[in-house]
């Protein structure tokens, strides 16, 4: 996919060890989104999770070609700090071997835009960025509403300096 110059295609991340949602915006608008993920019910170990992750945001970068990324900075709830750092280390190597810019916001920053404030639940957030965005009534997984959110908050957001 091309674009015009001056219309950068975003690619907006929920980054989690386990699933990352994703979505794509052009123009300002979300034209895809998804989860990226592997279902196992096994146990996997997260680089074989995160080397599936980097591999299916490679996919999404042939498809879309995209200019930008913006993140949700993961935050360890289930996980050991260490699958945490590889998360963070791959994408930001994933980043930088393609020369992309790659911003990074914290859940609570995201939260507070979104939602009115840091400590909104999920679903909170989901459906406050359903109402800003006029999507209400769409079924989109909630990593994939909180990827939106990143998005709307990186595009509206202009102080942004790469991470």
């Amino acid at each position: 996919m091309t674009t015009a110059p001056g219309r950068p295609v975003l690619l907006a991340l929920d980054a989690g060890v386990r699933e990352t949602g994703w979505a794509v915006f052009r123009d300002g608008q979300v034209i895809e989104s998804g989860v990226a993920g592997l279902k196992s019910r096994q146990k996997l170990e997260p680089e074989v999770r995160i080397r599936h992750l980097i591999e299916s945001l490679s996919e999404l970068a042939v498809r879309w070609s995209p200019q930008v990324v913006a993140l949700s900075q993961p935050s360890g709830i289930n996980w050991p700090v260490p699958a945490l750092d590889l998360l963070v280390s791959s994408l930001s190597q994933w980043t930088s071997e393609r020369n992309l810019p790659q911003f990074s916001y914290t859940a609570q920053e995201v939260r507070a835009a979104i939602a009115g404030h840091p400590n909104a639940s999920r679903d909170q957030l989901g459906y406050a960025i359903m109402l800003l965005l006029g999507l209400i009534g769409q079924g989109r997984s909630t990593h994939e509403w909180e990827a939106i959110a990143v998005g709307h908050y990186h595009l509206t957001h202009r102080e942004q300096t790469p991470a």
